[in-house]
């Protein structure tokens, strides 16, 4: 089975077809950051929004489904940290044409504007509010120093 990520990526195009292909979320997200002297590696959580795509449950198959949203539809979130938010708009439009295949049609007949706004919240809606805490994780990610480390029954005996 494959894996699905949350976003169309040139990576998985170039494995599924051979072809480079760029027209994509996650390629419009990438030249989106550079400005801020931020990488591809810098970009992760998306949030897919106003999209449905998944896999079949009986084949494991990819798809995509025209978007639901309508006029008006909205996403609000309150931001506890500074953000950079990157946005991108499918360039293969909401999904109600068929971008590959015998019956491709011109996506950009279905792309829709997005509108983005940030508010500054009123100060009293912030009474009692603190921001998180940096987390003290010391960052070992499992792997202990060699005096503690405790070697796998199965594993050749080494000297740290």
């Amino acid at each position: 089975m494959t894996c699905w990520g949350t976003r169309c990526d040139p990576y998985v195009h170039k494995l599924l077809t051979g072809a480079e292909w760029d027209v994509c979320c996650h390629s419009n997200l990438v030249r989106a950051v550079l400005p801020y002297r931020l990488h591809e590696s810098d970009i992760h959580d998306v949030l897919n929004v106003f999209q449905v795509t998944g896999l079949t449950p009986d084949e494991h198959q990819y798809f995509v489904k025209p978007c639901p949203a309508k006029l008006g539809d909205y996403f609000e979130f309150f931001a506890e940290i500074d953000l950079l938010c990157a946005l991108s708009a499918c360039p293969h439009g909401d999904m109600s044409v068929a971008t590959w295949g015998p019956q491709a049609g011109d996506p950009l007949a279905v792309c829709r504007p997005l509108g983005v706004e940030v508010y500054s919240v009123e100060p009293e809606l912030l009474k009692g509010w603190h921001a998180s805490p940096v987390s003290s994780y010391q960052g070992t990610h499992g792997m202990q120093l060699a005096e503690t480390a405790v070697p796998h029954a199965d594993a050749p005996h080494r000297t740290f």
